[in-house]
């Protein structure tokens, strides 16, 4: 979903792996503002998947099922479990129901991400905000709450650390007013220290340098200079985030906002709903007012925006059945035809994003069953670089190029191969930037290509013309899947869902796709 992820997290993940990678300037020792602490549960997990014998491509599998979609799974399962035991059962069975088809969740709570780190450490801190609503053990489950927003925050996102605000707040408030212990900073302030240290330590080490990632990501996105900060990769208008929940949670996301200002009213979870719409309006404000705007930046708030509309379809079904005593039939009607469209919008949502973008993952599973070679072997990409999935799909000696295709920002390089980790770690890459300046070293001739992936529009480049490529004799196509075409003629339905093949004759459907290829360099002897 986003090429950040490839870039930033599966690059260097698969340096750590298999010793090669592409590197993007936050890498380089000079600026350090990614943190490699953060990507050591996952290389556990890829170690172990490596002594199994996985391939690469399995590998890569292997952690997004049991890391990522794993761990999220369990942290939905266990606030369900912890409605349940609270006696909010029929709360617990609508948020799982919401969370388990919600399409943001969908592709957030598998990525890797920060931001996708912390959505996962807000619903832990929220499950023991929870349980903190009754007396027993109140003061360790606020504990245990704040410790996970401090990994969220720490260990992942720093600007998710904003979410813990609210929490802060109340335990202020309650030693001030001798409901809790002030030993309880005590104990946040050793928890803090002990999520502080493995990771500047971890860090320090692979950097062999003093460095507190956190601290530099929070210097550049907010106190750079002139011609740096996040406003550089593009900004957007407040309605991007309006309209990308929107696709992302349909009908949850007015649900959520009606809750957001209902919900602290509702009795019995007053203070847990308080908690929960105070983190989402000061997530709103935070990053409503940034100019810079991505979708991965609305993750860590994703379960929270669930949490609040399922409070709120609960207490609707509620007044319904018990207050306004409705026919029980209708009830029935009302209860499955919510549940219904929901399920088929969401579903029909996920499978048009896997339809219209699912090429760029099968055509590099065609690339991981290449031939091996005994040399470095280049897989050129021009126009269509951001839409390559990871370097665990490039068999060995299999390398990733770019080659000029008129984008003007700067492209990873590579990182410096070698047998000892730290040394490819702590080596300064040559010509990087913290304003995403073009830098030509970051490119190679097509000549040198042995085989090239780009999609079969015009290019303002010529040479990178692929239907030039097709037909050329130095070029022949091995495979081609169908990619929506971002300047394409689509309607509405089309952009938005999935409608199966024998329905389309009856529903005006219409997505336009281009092909995205794999084109392998033709052997002297093919030419003749």
């Amino acid at each position: 979903m986003d090429c950040d992820e490839t870039f930033n997290y599966w690059e260097p993940l698969n340096l750590m792996l298999r010793g090669f990678g592409k590197q993007t300037w936050e890498y380089s020792p000079v600026y350090s503002i990614r943190s490699y602490a953060y990507l050591v549960p996952y290389y556990l997990i890829g170690k172990l998947a490596q002594l199994l014998n996985l391939n690469p491509v399995h590998v890569f599998y292997f952690i997004r099922v049991f890391d990522l979609a794993g761990f999220t799974s369990f942290c939905e399962l266990y606030l369900f479990k912890t409605f349940c035991n609270l006696g909010f059962v029929n709360l617990g069975n609508w948020y799982l129901f919401l969370s388990s088809i919600n399409i943001g969740i969908n592709h957030g709570g598998v990525a890797l991400l920060p931001s996708s780190l912390a959505l996962q450490c807000v619903i832990l801190a929220n499950c023991f905000i929870l349980k903190s609503s009754r007396e027993v053990d109140k003061e360790r489950n606020l504990v245990v709450a704040v410790f996970w927003y401090f990994i969220g925050g720490v260990l992942g996102w720093p600007f998710a650390l904003a979410l813990g605000l609210p929490l802060g707040i109340y335990c202020g408030f309650g030693i001030l007013y001798h409901k809790l212990n002030w030993t309880i900073l005590l104990k946040i302030v050793g928890i803090l220290e002990a999520v502080i240290a493995p990771i500047f330590l971890i860090d320090s080490y692979l950097l062999q340098n003093w460095v507190f990632v956190p601290i530099n990501i929070v210097s550049y996105n907010v106190f750079g200079s002139e011609g740096e900060g996040p406003e550089i990769f593009g900004v957007e208008p407040f309605s991007y985030y309006v309209v990308n929940l929107l696709l992302n949670f349909n009908v949850l996301l007015p649900l959520s906002i009606l809750g957001l200002l209902i919900n602290p009213f509702i009795t019995n979870l007053r203070k847990f709903n308080a908690l929960v719409s105070s983190q989402l309006i000061i997530w709103f404000l935070i990053f409503g007012s940034q100019p810079h705007k991505e979708e991965r930046f609305m993750y860590p708030i994703y379960p929270l925006i669930i949490i609040s509309s399922s409070v709120l379809v609960s207490k609707i079904f509620s007044i319904l059945k018990t207050n306004i005593k409705i026919n029980k039939i209708l009830y029935h009607i009302l209860q499955f035809g919510f549940i219904f469209t929901t399920t088929l919008i969401s579903v029909l949502r996920i499978l048009n994003l896997v339809e219209n973008y699912s090429a760029p993952l099968k055509i590099f599973e065609e690339v991981s069953n290449l031939p091996p070679q005994s040399h470095q072997t280049n897989i050129c990409m021009g126009k269509e670089w951001y839409h390559f999935p990871a370097s665990f799909f490039l068999p060995d000696n299999y390398r990733l190029q770019f080659v000029d295709s008129g984008f003007d920002g700067l492209l990873p390089g590579s990182f410096h191969e070698s047998s000892n980790l730290i040394d490819s770690i702590t080596f300064v890459p040559p010509n990087m930037n913290n304003k995403n300046q073009f830098e030509s070293d970051k490119i190679i001739d097509i000549t040198q290509c042995d085989y090239f992936v780009d999609n079969n529009q015009l290019n303002s480049k010529p040479q990178l013309i692929l239907p030039s490529l097709t037909t050329d004799k130095n070029w022949k196509l091995i495979a081609n899947k169908k990619l929506i075409n971002p300047n394409g003629n689509h309607n509405i339905i089309g952009k938005l869902m999935y409608i199966p093949q024998f329905l389309r004759k009856y529903i005006p459907y219409k997505v336009e796709y281009m092909q995205f290829c794999l084109l392998e360099r033709k052997k002297i002897e093919e030419k003749v």
